[in-house]
């Protein structure tokens, strides 16, 4: 018969076995899990690659692969005559993609929008700074800029092309075709490169060029389009001279010139460098041109209208008498407006001169008198501006061939 010690010696063998066989089981759990996770991540990772090749229509750029999670799936929402024939929709493709953020974010990780529409009768224009990234034909146009998010920012491309046989889809054919598109930056704000802005304006170009070809809308590829660059644009802005129009003399800045030249819209603008000497009392030490055609005509007049920016029968109210222009935030100036008819359309013109009025720093002014004559003469540069815009023989008017203009009236921009 065994003695206590062997038993116990037994019974310690017995629970460091059981020991041994539980942490194996215990340590096989958890590397099944974690394999098991691995593999759900992979699956989901090539889900979401998958949804993004596939999502709107396959328009979206495959360098967005960078913000595609393993951990959730994307959100995919797609609207537009275009992705879905039997439902109603003002929009031809209009297609949404994100990632992350849960229910309760405020906005999802990284969003991606592809959005083509007809336009109908007008839309607001955007800037000519020269930021879309490709060369575009003169019946198109196209502009790119930056939005701050929580994270990171958003690129958006927005480009105007035309297709002759019109566009269907809507209550009625339309020849324009706006397309935007907005991709997620992890860059901030102001540090986005070039690259993703090109980025933005190939997605654009593809956008309208998929349209154009389902649609059979004729409108030529923009793709192949080999634009005016920017470096032959000057010669637009050329007339735009401070010399020959009297304004304050010195060296002028001239960053509000438009790159290429488009049917659609033009624009000039120059200043006096802050370097300059002070220009005399009343010197123009900045002035402007701009035109909106076709569809761009509606929604810049709407915009300034908005902003009581517009010729109306007050603008002539206290004509021959002192006017008192009071200091504010923006720089006073005096808009001429007047309207054509153009290559691209019903076309609105609108020039401003600037004057110096003595509000600069270290005076103490809070207004200044403009007397009768000081007015008149104001207006007479203001007209001496849109007669040598509309004359320029390489001007924007005369590329667009502008005829049959109308002055509508001015339009005083200061408070008083």
């Amino acid at each position: 018969m065994p003695g206590v010690g062997a038993l116990r010696a037994v019974r310690g063998r017995t629970w460091l076995i059981a020991c041994v066989v539980t942490l194996s089981v215990l340590v096989s759990g958890v590397t099944w899990l974690a394999v098991s996770r691995s593999e759900d991540r992979e699956e989901r990772f090539a889900a979401n690659q998958r949804q993004l090749a596939r999502a709107c229509a396959g328009l979206l750029p495959e360098e967005l692969g960078e913000f595609v999670p393993d951990d959730e799936p994307g959100v995919r929402d797609e609207f537009g005559t275009m992705l879905r024939p039997r439902h109603e929709s003002r929009a031809l493709l209009d297609c949404t993609l994100s990632w992350g953020g849960g229910d309760d974010a405020w906005e999802p990780d990284a969003r991606a929008r592809v959005r083509a529409e007809a336009v109908l009768t007008r839309t607001y224009p955007f800037p000519l700074d020269g930021s879309f990234e490709l060369p575009l034909p003169d019946s198109a146009l196209g502009a790119v800029w930056v939005d701050e998010r929580l994270e990171g920012s958003t690129v958006t491309a927005s480009l105007l092309a035309d297709c002759p046989k019109g566009l269907s889809g809507r209550v009625r054919p339309s020849r324009d075709l706006l397309v935007t598109v907005d991709l997620p930056s992890a860059a901030d704000e102001y540090d986005v490169p070039k690259a993703e802005r090109l980025l933005a304006s190939r997605t654009a170009v593809r956008v309208a060029d998929w349209v154009t070809r389902r649609q059979g809308c004729g409108g030529e590829p923009l793709a192949s389009a080999s634009g005016t660059t920017p470096a032959k644009a000057p010669k637009l802005c050329d007339w735009l001279s401070p010399a020959a129009l009297r304004f304050a003399p010195g060296d002028w800045t001239f960053d509000r010139n438009a790159s290429a030249y488009s049917r659609r819209s033009g624009a000039c603008g120059g200043q006096l460098d802050d370097s300059a000497e002070p220009a005399g009392r009343f010197a123009i030490r900045a002035a402007g041109a701009e035109s909106w055609s076709g569809v761009l005509a509606g929604g810049a007049y709407d915009s300034h209208r908005g902003a009581n920016q517009v010729p109306g029968p007050e603008a002539r109210t206290g004509a021959g008498k002192p006017v008192t222009v009071a200091r504010s935030g923006d720089d006073p100036l005096l808009a001429l407006w007047a309207r054509s008819e153009c290559d691209a359309g019903a076309t609105y013109h609108r020039v401003t001169v600037t004057p110096e009025l003595g509000f600069g720093e270290g005076t103490a002014k809070d207004s200044v008198v403009l007397e009768p004559m000081e007015r008149r003469r104001l207006s007479e540069r203001a007209r001496a501006l849109l007669d040598r815009y509309l004359a320029a023989p390489a001007g924007w008017p005369k590329r667009a061939h502008c005829r049959d203009t109308k002055i509508m009236g001015e339009v005083p921009e200061w408070r008083g």
